[in-house]
């Protein structure tokens, strides 16, 4: 697909005219390699078909195109996965993803993490599932605060210049040929965080290459970037009389369809341009279908769908999608076209469009390289991949070649040339990746522990070895390099950024010296690989591996970065990788693995952890005493016994100071004033060789998932409430897929024995006054229908207190007493601040032991709570009515009845969010649901 020279000079005409000159320009500093002009480092979870003879023809098919797409979305899992693996596996793009949130506000299939934690593990879920769709991702600094039933409220929380200028960064960044998304910012997309980027997606079409727009990017060194298209996902909901259904208001709105870069306003469904055949099979992917060999990944992401996962039968998968803007004159513009890129020049030698004032040179060296990878494509035999190898080794000198030439030669325009350098170094990384598939190299770095502190030594095994006979391969350089730039200290000046990787100091074996004299690496064989021991020590001032944003409160809507440099990365870059060189007949082929101990990477973390029994708690009035429980563990085994001093206190509370051993525990005990404020907080702190550590920190991750550190503050916050509690308290507690509320209980001197199915015995609950399902107990563990659910019923009847929380679809009519309705599109009232109203105000519920008020509903986060029953039988009782503005009234959030002697009481209130932070209204609502056992 190729442009005729008119329109190329055209299409750089007009990008030479928005954007500004770069001669002054620092050179951009990209920590995290989002532009990927460097080889990435390995980190042993490659997919096979990414692997030998097909991972090198899946190469192939990249190296032969310039084509280039960005897919911009709101959360983990909106993705439209068949598309993505359509154009990077079928077709060959590079194709990145910016997923404005991490969905920290979502629910949890698969662990208790909830908020941040939870987005921790979105985040590795989503870049798992990446690997099958083949593409890069970035992240937006916005935070996924719970659903969102409009664009405005998104906004409002969000700002639009935030979200705006995470997305025109991330496209200046990658600077994609194409922008899409699978939303179209309007009320067919539903939730409010959807059409804010359905709405941001089209606007960056323009933004990004507006250097008026966010000028302290150009200031960073990172040039506008105009993308050719925009395109969205045509909307699947059809017009009726009534207009659109909106599901996130449960409402009917007008048909309107707002082109965000013209402006114009349609009435009716905008149409398919492009058709994506996402249900084409592909050879290279085990014979299945781009949409199948996708949906592999979403199950990955199963903290939202658990192990569910169905894969679409084979057959035709259709996909529409609208364009939305256009720079390519209109006898380049197909109505109706068969890629994303037609019209677009996204041949090899389409990189010269990008730059009509280079000099001759740059046509006739892309011409040269393109013939050398289209003769190596020709030669490719999957039964000897080896073969192709001198044919890659000379297309990675020419672009070498062609990359230093352009260096020093004079351009029309400085940004043209730093557009084509560019590309030519993306290139030579797509070619260095399939001459080490095609040469069999492969390179392990291997280490005992995954935690190292600094200032201790990290050994590393080396292992290079190669799965084919060639020649003898030279080893030319072997090193470690370190990726310490979370540290907020983090310059942009080359000098200092060179400064900040070398976090690690090393030996001289760490790095093969240049210098004639010193010990030579023995050159690679098929027989004989290169093993060496390199050593490195982390400074002491080396930072810990931590997520590189943050926020102080969980009502934050954003993220605060410690190093802006990362912004858009998904995570921090490895504590440490290893790397090597190769020289094949005069090519340089690059090798980097990250580190490990044989399961997961290596981490730089503090020398002591401390944690504190709960990060805010609730104190009843009728309590003068708190206890608080400190933790404090070390990273390394220490040589021999020792203690530390522990302090906790603030100003109101004097600190109290007590010796812990290490690893171990301690119990602190405060007296309260009469006088004691709202809410105070206390800190803890242990000092060691003169360094004050205040945080701890826990592991983040299930499975096969990379794990992440998750650190908190050693800190308490103390809440005074009003607050009596139930006189039946032997309670049990069958966890779902995950809470804090036994941890919340145990803190008020209500501790529950934890139970599992199968302890569910008439035998077994006759030593208990309530048991409490957790969240969602019927999505984690289906055996719980039937029998199970049939003797909580009994229980109930015979004069036990029942407390079901927030379920899904899975809870059914016949796990509960009497008839009721909670189907796939449950209700949820997301407005944390909506009117509570109490429906009975002399209902037991709300009288005892505590009188619950409408300031019970105060100080709520995120929401009131998700799954409100739909329907229910007339022997239920709903003791309360809240809704979201425009929505109908809800009352099937908290339901009661009587059972026999007993009773049994659905809650779908938020209260497992509610308790942990210490809100003093859900104490008093769940004490009254526990004291339903006193009501016999």
């Amino acid at each position: 697909m190729k442009l005729v020279a008119s329109l190329a000079t055209a299409l750089c005409l007009l990008t030479a005219a928005i954007v500004q000159s770069s001669s002054q320009t620092p050179a951009f500093n990209d920590p995290a390699n989002l532009r990927g002009e460097r080889v990435s480092p390995r980190d042993g979870r490659e997919l096979p078909v990414d692997q030998g003879a097909r991972g090198l023809e899946q190469l192939l098919r990249r190296l032969n195109t310039r084509a280039s797409l960005m897919l911009i979305v709101a959360h983990p899992d909106d993705e439209d996965g068949g598309m993505l693996t359509f154009y990077s596996r079928g077709m060959g793009a590079r194709v990145a993803m910016l997923t404005l949130n991490r969905g920290e506000g979502g629910q949890n299939a698969m662990t208790g993490d909830f908020e941040d934690a939870l987005g921790l593990l979105r985040t590795q879920e989503l870049l798992s599932a990446d690997r099958y769709f083949g593409v890069n991702q970035m992240f937006g600094t916005e935070v996924d605060f719970g659903f969102s039933k409009t664009k405005e409220e998104t906004f409002a929380k969000w700002t639009h210049e935030r979200v705006l200028y995470d997305a025109v960064r991330a496209v200046r960044l990658y600077r994609p040929l194409v922008v899409a998304s699978v939303f179209i910012g309007g009320v067919t997309d539903g939730h409010g965080h959807h059409q804010v980027s359905g709405e941001i997606t089209q606007e960056v079409f323009k933004a990004a290459a507006d250097p008026k727009v966010f000028p302290d990017q150009i200031a960073e060194g990172l040039l506008p970037w105009a993308p050719l298209k925009v395109y969205a996902r045509v909307p699947m909901q059809a017009i009726t009389s009534q207009g659109l259904f909106d599901y996130a208001t449960g409402q009917y709105a007008p048909a309107r369809f707002t082109n965000y870069v013209t402006g114009e306003v349609t009435t009716t469904t905008p149409s398919a341009d492009v058709v994506v055949h996402e249900g084409n099979k592909d050879k290279l992917l085990e014979d299945k279908s781009y949409v199948q060999f996708a949906r592999i990944g979403l199950g990955l992401q199963k903290s939202q769908i658990g192990n569910g996962m169905r894969m679409p039968p084979a057959g035709v998968f259709d996909i529409g999608y609208h364009r939305y803007g256009s720079r390519l004159d209109a006898a380049h513009q197909k109505a109706h076209e068969d890629s994303f890129f037609d019209g677009i020049d996204i041949s090899i030698e389409g990189i010269a469009s990008l730059a009509p004032g280079a000099p001759p040179l740059l046509r006739s060296g892309l011409a040269k390289l393109s013939a050398s990878i289209a003769f190596a494509t020709s030669r490719f035999d999957a039964a000897n991949p080896s073969a192709i190898a001198p044919q890659l080794a000379d297309a990675l000198q020419q672009d070498d070649t062609l990359l230093s030439t352009l260096e020093a030669a004079s351009f029309g325009n400085a940004d043209e040339k730093a557009s084509v350098l560019h590309e030519l170094r993306v290139k030579r990384v797509q070619i260095n990746d399939a001459l080490t598939i095609a040469l069999g190299l492969t390179l392990d770095a291997t280490t005992s522990g995954a935690d190292q502190t600094a200032g201790s030594a990290v050994v590393v095994l080396s292992k290079l070895s190669t799965t084919v006979s060639t020649d003898p391969l030279s080893v030319t350089r072997e090193w470690l390099r370190s990726g310490d730039s979370s540290s907020s200290h983090a310059s942009t000046q080359p000098e200092q950024r060179e400064q900040s990787e070398r976090l690690f100091s090393s030996t001289t074996d760490d790095v093969l010296p240049d210098v004639p004299g010193h010990e030579s690496i023995p050159d690679l064989t098929l027989d004989r690989p290169v093993t060496r021991s390199l050593h490195a020590t982390p400074r002491d001032t080396t930072s810990p591996t931590r997520p590189y944003f943050f926020r102080d409160s969980i009502e934050t809507p954003v993220y605060s970065l410690h190093n802006p440099t990362l912004r858009n990365a998904p995570t921090d870059p490895p504590a440490l990788t290893a790397w090597a060189t190769v020289s094949f007949r005069g090519a340089a082929v690059q090798l980097g693995r990250i580190v490990h101990d044989g399961s997961q990477p290596l981490n730089l973390v503090p020398a002591y952890s401390l944690s504190l029994s709960a990060h805010a708690q609730v104190v009843p009035h009728a309590e003068s005493k708190v206890a608080l429980t400190a933790s404090l563990s070390a990273s390394s085994a220490p040589q021999k016994a020792m203690t530390l001093p522990v302090s906790i206190g603030n100003h109101l509370l004097h600190a109290q100071i007590a010796q812990v051993s290490v690893p171990g525990q301690a119990d602190f005990h405060f007296v309260l004033s009469s006088a004691m404020p709202d809410s105070t907080t206390l800190d803890a702190a242990v000092t060691s060789a003169g360094v004050k550590y205040s945080e701890g920190y826990r592991t983040i991750g299930y499975g096969d998932l990379p794990r992440t550190n998750y650190f908190t503050p050693a800190s308490d916050r103390l809440v005074p409430v009003d607050l009596k509690l139930p006189a039946h308290r032997r309670i049990a507690y069958l966890p779902g897929t995950g809470d804090d509320v036994p941890e919340a209980l145990t803190s008020i001197g209500l501790k529950p024995e934890m139970l599992a199915v199968s302890d569910l015995t008439a035998d077994r609950l006759k030593d208990f006054d309530t048991v409490i399902l957790g969240v969602r107990t019927y999505n984690a563990h289906p055996d719980l229908h039937g029998a199970p659910t049939q003797v909580l019923l009994d229980f109930a009847r015979n004069g036990g207190n029942v407390i079901v929380q927030y379920q899904t679809y899975e809870f059914t009519e016949s796990d509960a007493p009497y008839p009721l309705t909670l189907d796939g599109s449950a209700e949820k009232v997301i407005d944390e601040t909506a009117l509570v109203r109490l429906l009975d105000a002399r209902a037991p519920l709300l009288t005892t032991p505590n009188r619950i008020e409408s300031a019970d509903f105060d100080h709520w986060i995120e929401e009131r709570g998700h799954g409100f029953l739909e329907s229910w039988d007339k022997h239920y009782t709903a003791v309360t009515e809240t809704h979201d503005p425009g929505q109908e009234p809800q009352r099937g959030g908290l339901v009661t009845a009587q059972l026999g002697k007993g009773h049994w009481t659905y809650c779908a209130f938020a209260l497992y969010r509610q308790l942990p932070e210490a809100v003093p209204g859900s104490y008093r609502l769940f004490a009254n649901m526990l004291g339903l056992a006193d009501q016999q």
